[in-house]
């Protein structure tokens, strides 16, 4: 892959380091891909945002794990792994017929679905703010396939130096600050008949209640660890105004077809999210 410096925007060597002196280190096969001053306020957001997930023991401390993943781990909430054997499923379908992809994974968390695309024949990179050793990318050492692994600012893809066949949003729209332009982005990253997905879409045609769980969850956090849990200013959820928004953007938006029941709730009841996934696909 040919990437760019993410300060002054040449190519890197071989050594990952470009024309203007500037160096880029990998830990544990995973690049970090930081501009000094991105670089410093991740480093600062990630010590307390650390500590804050250490404390959910959702960190999968057995290595032995990750490979069954998205099994459940022992522990962890079924329904957040049935969701995401929901989407491995629907990945599968949208990827069948396209053999040997290249395939970026946008929010690839500790890169559980990065190894499942990779296992089956695809070219994968996992990007990802966070490279903690069992909660990020870095755990991409205890899988048995292999893909690229980038520690990096996710408004800007275009340091990844190419485009690809497939991008994965995954399950990460709603904590961007404007989800269609953060689909805007992804979509500049795509060759031509490339196909863009965007995964857990949890959709409120009434936000209200989510709002204020997201507003104590935020003041909980702060109050407890003394950092905002977000790294930048997000809504944190999404309701029919970004739906809207990102249809404009050419993204057809359909339910998750395994969460009927779930999706039916939401008829009578606009407080209850709407369970979907988003498709573009590149003319």
């Amino acid at each position: 892959m040919s990437y760019l410096c993410p300060t002054c925007r040449t190519s890197l060597d071989d050594a990952r380091v470009c024309a203007n002196g500037h160096a880029f280190a990998e830990n544990d096969g995973v690049l970090a891909l930081l501009d000094p001053a991105f670089a410093a306020r991740l480093a600062e957001f990630c010590e307390p945002f650390g500590r804050m997930r250490a404390d959910t023991a959702m960190r999968l401390l057995d290595p032995s794990g990750y490979q069954r993943l998205p099994a459940t781990p022992p522990g962890h909430p079924p329904h957040e792994w049935r969701l995401r054997r929901c989407d491995l499923a629907l990945l599968r379908r949208l990827l069948r017929g396209r053999p040997r992809q290249t395939i970026l994974d946008v929010g690839a968390w500790n890169g559980w679905l990065s190894n499942r695309l990779a296992g089956d024949g695809h070219t994968v990179t996992a990007v990802d703010y966070f490279d903690d050793e069992y909660d990020g990318l870095r755990a991409r050492k205890f899988y048995a396939s292999s893909w690229q692994a980038v520690q990096m600012d996710l408004l800007d893809l275009p340091v990844l130096g190419e485009v690809f066949d497939v991008i994965v949003l995954n399950r990460c729209v709603q904590f961007f600050p404007r989800p269609a332009a953060a689909v805007a982005l992804a979509k500049a990253q795509l060759a031509a008949g490339g196909l863009l997905i965007l995964t857990g879409l949890e959709l409120y045609r009434d936000p209200r209640a989510k709002a204020a769980r997201v507003a104590q969850l935020l003041h909980s956090h702060r109050q407890r660890y003394g950092f905002e849990l977000f790294l930048r200013p997000t809504k944190g959820y999404l309701d029919f105004a970004d739906k809207t928004q990102m249809e404009a953007q050419g993204v057809q938006i359909k339910p998750y077809w395994q969460l009927l029941p779930a999706n039916l709730k939401p008829l009578l009841r606009p407080a209850r999210p709407r369970h979907c996934y988003g498709v573009y696909r590149h003319a």
